[in-house]
């Protein structure tokens, strides 16, 4: 049995050994494919970091440019509310002067009216531009002018009541156009731009 059992204890060992080699081997390719698995995984993290950081840096950054934009339309809708103050604040002066008002309106309609036509005023100046005032620009431009029964909706100045259309000489209107030739010059003034 001694034979017998050197070949059975041999057969054996070679097995152990083998069996060692080869769970040695495995534990190898374990632990390789474990590494390679573990650096996929923080090569994975590290991309989805950077790609957060980077949508992170993109919503701040696009913040910052609607937080800018809304500024600047904030600072814009001021300004273009002071240079409107200081036009509706320049029609208050103007109405102030009764006088130079009324020489002023008077001009305005002399230039414009014609025959028929009807002196249409706001509520406003309905005591300062009133039929006797109708009546002498009449007589200067000896024209057939009369004061309209009804109230214009404008803040001052007067709407020519024609047969076959009307003439604006509001002052809403004038300021109007005067604002859009000069707001620059207004906006240099006022700002220093």
């Amino acid at each position: 049995m001694n034979g017998k059992q050197a070949i059975i204890d041999k057969i054996i060992g070679d097995a152990n050994a083998k069996a060692e080699q080869i769970a040695a081997e495995a534990k190898a390719k374990t632990d390789e494919i474990a590494k390679k698995a573990e650096k996929a995984a923080e090569d994975i993290v590290a991309e989805g970091e950077a790609k957060k950081k980077a949508a992170f840096d993109t919503v701040v950054a696009n913040a910052a440019v609607v937080a800018n934009l809304d500024c600047k339309k904030a600072l814009l809708t001021a300004k273009t509310n002071l240079i409107g103050g200081a036009f509706d604040r320049a029609a208050e002066v103007l109405r102030a002067d009764k006088k130079k008002y009324c020489d002023l309106v008077g001009k305005m309609i002399a230039s414009s009216a014609e025959d028929g036509d009807k002196v249409r005023v706001s509520e406003a100046d309905k005591d300062v531009l009133d039929k006797a005032f109708v009546e002498s620009v009449a007589k200067k431009r000896k024209i057939k002018i009369t004061l309209d029964k009804e109230y214009a909706p404008i803040k001052g100045g007067v709407i020519l009541v024609g047969k076959n259309y009307d003439k604006n000489l509001s002052l809403d209107l004038e300021l109007q156009t005067l604002r859009e030739e000069c707001e620059g010059e207004v906006a240099k003034v006022l700002f220093g731009e």
